[in-house]
Formats: structure tokens, C-alpha cells, sequence
């Protein structure tokens, strides 16, 4: 498994005992993805998908340095052609959430705009307590069915118009009482929390979880 890396602040992948983690690193602009990310992230998708040593992908990000953690500040668009821009961000969401290998987001901090739809398409997500998630229409440019249809399905239609259309923020804590997160975590426990689930995940037998999988996506509406 081969990730080019041409830019410092491109995600970093690191990879033991079958799980692999994707952070996030830019943390001093407040983790914003770029056009750049989302071309990493994507090839860096495939190459997991393909390697059945992988059992688990974590993704999270580094919030080094900040006064408030920031796990995403958005999505900066750089691509002036809309759809392909569109396409960019859809295929790599997509790709993250047909994964064969089990996605957990470890989100670290606050997560704005479009950028909820990375932590959405993960098939397990757990959260810092404090977070909160922000959909400010003004920061949802994104044309992307696929991205409010997520939304939707987790936050309810009421609460998905309630987010974009009021721009008020949503705590980890009310959505985990939704079940959107499997456990939201104090600051001191969270990475201990995400290790030992991430570790649980890699122990279990390979052809079940991918039966599960694909028995869940099937039964989805939509």
C-alpha cells in the first residue's frame, strides 16, 4: 500500500494491528479540507479497501495547538468547475462509506458545513464531549443529494431543516441520545476509548463484518 505525499499538511495515515487511521492536519486553519485532501483521501480509500490486512479505518484529525478543538472548518473550494467539484467531494464521501473495512470517526472536536457528511458516511462515529456541529447554509455550497440525504436519515428531516435553516450549532451530546454516536467521551478518555473500540472492532472475523455490512446497506432505504 503505496499514499503519495506531496504537500506537510496532506492527511497522515498511519497503520497497526489492522487498523488503519486517517488524521486530519491542518490543524492552525482549523482542519479545512481542500481539493487536495479529498484527492488524498480518496486514493488512500482505495488502497485500504484493497489490502484485507486492513480490518478497521479510523478517521479523525489533529487539533493540536487550538483553542477549541476543530475536528473540520469546512470544505475550501478550489475547483472552479462546480461539477467536478461536486463529483470530487460525493465520490470521496461515497468511497468512505462503501468501505469493506469498518469506518469509525473519532471526532475530535467541532465539525462545520459540508464537512459533517465525512463524519456522517463513517459506519460508527464517536465524539469529544463540547463538540458541536454546525450547518450554516452559507457554508453548505455543496451540491451533493447525497450529502442532505445523510443528514436526513441521521438527524431526522425536522432537525436537518432545523440545522440548515436556523444556523444554530448541535451538541455531540444531544445527537448521541439520538444514537448518531456510539459514545460521547471526556476529553481524557476519548483516545483511549477510540483505541480500545477500534481494537475490539479488528478482533472480529473478517467475512461476518462484510456480511453485516452489506445486510445493513441493503436494508436501507435509499
Amino acid at each position: 500500500m503505496t499514499v503519495d505525499i506531496a504537500s506537510p499538511d496532506l492527511p497522515l495515515l498511519t497503520y497497526a494491528g489492522g487498523i488503519a487511521t486517517i488524521r486530519l492536519n491542518r490543524p492552525l486553519f482549523s482542519n479545512w479540507v481542500r481539493d487536495e485532501d479529498l484527492r488524498w483521501i480518496l486514493s488512500t480509500l482505495l488502497a485500504l479497501d484493497a489490502d484485507p490486512a486492513v480490518k478497521v479505518v479510523v478517521l479523525t484529525a489533529n487539533t493540536g495547538g487550538q483553542a477549541r478543538p476543530v475536528f473540520c472548518g469546512g470544505y475550501e473550494i478550489t475547483e472552479a468547475n462546480p461539477e467536478a467539484r461536486d463529483a470530487l467531494f460525493t465520490t470521496t464521501t461515497a468511497a468512505l462509506a462503501q468501505l469493506r473495512p469498518v469506518t469509525l470517526c473519532a471526532l475530535s472536536g467541532s465539525v462545520y458545513g459540508p464537512a459533517l457528511d465525512l463524519v456522517l458516511a463513517c459506519d460508527i462515529r464517536v465524539a469529544v464531549s463540547g463538540t458541536t456541529i454546525h450547518l450554516p447554509m452559507e457554508m453548505s455550497p455543496l451540491n451533493s443529494k447525497s450529502f442532505y440525504a445523510r443528514v436526513g436519515r441521521h438527524l431526522g428531516i425536522d432537525g436537518a431543516r432545523r440545522a440548515f435553516l436556523s444556523g444554530n450549532a448541535i451538541s455531540a451530546e444531544e445527537l448521541g441520545a439520538r444514537g448518531v454516536f456510539e459514545g460521547v467521551v471526556r476529553p481524557d478518555a476519548f483516545d483511549g476509548y477510540v483505541g480500545t473500540l477500534a481494537r475490539q472492532i479488528a478482533t472480529l472475523e473478517a467475512r461476518t463484518i462484510q456480511s453485516v455490512k452489506q445486510a445493513l446497506d441493503a436494508a436501507l432505504p435509499g
